[in-house]
């Protein structure tokens, strides 16, 4: 590959791009960024009026990324029709949520935690003795700041004018069971109606000890009896969209289950089944780049041999480390092939699955096609000429278009269409050669944008349907550090896994133990803010983006020069997308609830940890008893301009 591991899979994880231009990192601060403005369609700095950055924060200094740019900000509509609908039920009880089923509600709502510094929130669903599960609240409340958690009582995925809220008009009351680890820990209920949830905010009830027997939350399961004629008058019963907890103090672990609305007091919330723990997934895979230093030399592949062996790994992506030359129109494809025999026939020896990889962002435009099914072809050569323990099992792509700047805005669907036509091509190749085909895409790329746009999609069906329908498996990176929740690797993943099921193909989900940096989000628009986006013009369509965190030092205007206005503001913690800073107990606790889900899919092949060159080490620091946490961030450690990430990122 072009780019090292090291910079690409940090690429990967954050969504980011890779053009030619070197960047230099500039101090907090003030950062600045040159990007084309032909890749989004416009011409001149005075067509902008929207624009979405990001500050990436490294060990030392930051840098600036660019999300999205309009000409003006996209404007959410939101249908004028009824919006709640009345749940089937009967007798007296609608069971909203027992824990038992999974990740989404009866009503189609999923939960998640939210947190301000220096306070934390973590909400999951554990396996309680017994057998039955619990939606489990973990907190800490500073005084600076907020926790809790919301569960919403729609489907908030759907797009606006699909949306369906609760109309709870039939019934008296919201109940469900709670329980504390140590008891007194103090939690307030909130709600919030369509109208309250737009402007993402809620409505407080009353503290959840006044709706217990004993008048606070204790070790004990209790049954909370809220009255829905206790709810604020401000908020519509015909229309509810979530119930929101708040920490009040302290910290402490919280355990809900039998959320239900009933017609009156006293009647039963039947649990559902609890399901039967999966079989363990079967297979684990992992992604590994630097094989050329794995080549002759015999130690290194035995220690990778044993690594595996410890970890379970069944399936090994290696990077195929060739030289490209071309000669009079003609691509040459060369590599140690007597090395690559001894690796690939020692790792067989102990079951592994061979997986010959290769990618580069690039590789999905036409005029670079060429170039991948001569690679292809030497692979199949390569196989031919080699006794089967020295031949690979499969080929994986590793392509990612929309790392391109060119995928940005108007070039997309031309980028898509291209790459779809290079894995029909691949797909070709691979079948006539008894190959299983494999390509890693992003868990959102079958997703909407924050403002319900597709973010990759051709003739109205997302592009991962169509990948699918092409390759053998697919690798989602559904780089999270949860499983439930919103935002975790069940939701992330599930959409694939259905279509996938429909399809007999298999899905590897793959998580990431690469260290990346946190994240600072910021709009830009042309009302007044507390930081300002200078964009001056330079040659042609090519225009520099500044930014100051005072904007004091950007005052100053001339001829080709535009400015816009902070008007939002996301921090995104790298500890939601890596599990670098965190320790084996939470990557095992992950995959263990991730596959409770998951395993009911036929498609679930199992996981792919990245990488092996970030994996083993980050074992080794905690077997020696170290810290895992490591600040050399590989994003930084590159100099390469960054010009466009894709626009979804999905924040609670």
């Amino acid at each position: 590959m072009i780019v090292t591991w090291i910079l690409y899979t940090a690429l990967l994880a954050l969504h980011l791009t890779i053009p030619e231009i070197p960047a230099a990192f500039q101090p907090e601060g003030r950062l600045t960024r040159e990007i084309d403005l032909s890749h989004w369609g416009m011409d001149s700095v005075e067509d902008i009026g929207f624009v979405s950055i990001g500050v990436l924060h490294g060990p030392d200094q930051d840098q600036m990324v660019v999300y999205d740019i309009r000409k003006e900000k996209p404007v959410l509509r939101i249908p004028d029709r009824p919006w709640g609908a009345v749940p089937e039920f009967s007798g007296n009880t609608f069971l909203v949520a027992d824990f038992n089923e999974g990740n989404v509600n009866r009503l189609g709502g999923y939960f998640n935690g939210f947190s301000r510094a220096h306070s934390t929130a973590d909400v999951t669903i554990s396996r309680l003795p017994g057998g039955d599960q619990a939606l489990t609240f973990v907190f800490t409340r500073d005084t600076s700041g907020f926790a809790g958690f919301w569960i919403h009582l729609f489907d908030f995925k759907s797009p606006p004018a699909q949306r369906i809220f609760l109309d709870s008009t039939p019934f008296s009351f919201i109940t469900f069971s709670i329980r504390g680890e140590h008891g007194q820990e103090a939690l307030r209920l909130q709600v919030a109606d369509r109208i309250w949830e737009l402007k993402e905010d809620s409505l407080p009830i009353n503290e959840v000890g006044a709706f217990l027997p004993a008048g606070r939350i204790t070790k004990e399961w209790q049954r909370a009896w809220v009255p829905l004629k206790s709810l604020p008058a401000r908020v519509d019963p015909k229309e509810l969209a979530s119930l929101v907890f708040t920490a009040q103090r302290g910290g402490g672990r919280v355990y809900i289950r039998d959320l239900a609305l009933t017609t009156r007091r006293e009647v039963s919330a039947a649990l559902s089944e609890t399901p039967p723990e999966p079989s363990p997934p079967l297979g684990k895979g992992m992604w590994l780049w630097e094989t050329a230093q794995l080549l002759g030399n015999p130690e290194a592949q035995k220690r990778l041999r044993s690594f595996c062996r410890d970890q379970g790994i069944t399936d090994l992506f290696l990077q195929l480390p060739y030289r490209a030359e071309k000669e009079a129109g003609t691509w040459h494809i060369s590599w140690d092939e007597a090395g690559m025999r001894e690796l690939l026939t020692g790792l067989h020896s102990v079951g592994i699955i061979c997986h010959a990889l290769d990618g580069d962002p690039k590789y999905a435009l036409s005029e670079y096609h060429d170039k991948v099914k001569a690679t292809v072809r030497e692979i199949i050569r390569f196989n031919r000429d080699s006794e089967p323990p020295a031949r690979f099992d499969a080929l994986r792509y590793d392509i990612e278009p929309y790392l391109l700047p060119r995928f940005a805005g108007v070039h997309k669907e031309t980028v898509l269409r291209q790459y779809l036509a290079l894995l029909k091509d691949l797909k070709e190749y691979t079948s006539a050669a008894g190959l299983d085909l494999g390509v890693d895409i992003p868990f959102w790329f079958d997703a909407r944008s924050r403002f319900f746009e597709p973010v990759a999609e051709l003739e109205g069906r997302p592009i991962t349907e169509k990948i699918l329908e092409i390759v053998d498996n697919i690798g989602i990176m559904d780089y999270r550090t949860r499983a439930y929740g919103a935002d975790g690797t069940i939701a992330q993943a599930v959409d694939e896994m259905r279509y996938a099921d429909k399809l007999g193909k298999t899905v590897f989900v793959g998580l990431e133990t690469v260290p990346l940096p946190d994240e600072t989000i910021l709009d830009f628009e042309k009302t007044q803010g507390p930081s300002m986006l200078r964009i001056r013009q330079m040659d042609g369509t090519r225009v520099r983006l500044e930014w100051s965190s005072s904007g004091s030092d950007l005052t100053e205007k001339g001829a080709g020069q535009h400015t816009l206005f902070q008007a939002n503001r996301i921090e995104v913690a790298a500890s939601r997308i890596t599990f670098q800073d965190k320790t084996w107990e939470d990557l095992d606790a992950v995959m263990r609830k991730t596959a409770r889900e998951l395993g009911r899919y036929k498609s679930f092949y199992g996981f792919a940890i990245h990488s092996y060159e970030s994996f083993r080490p980050w074992l080794e620091r905690q077997k020696k008893g170290t810290s895992t946490k490591n600040r050399d961030c590989p994003l930084f450690a590159a100099a390469h301009e960054i010009d466009w990430i894709d626009p979804y990122l999905l924040i609670w």
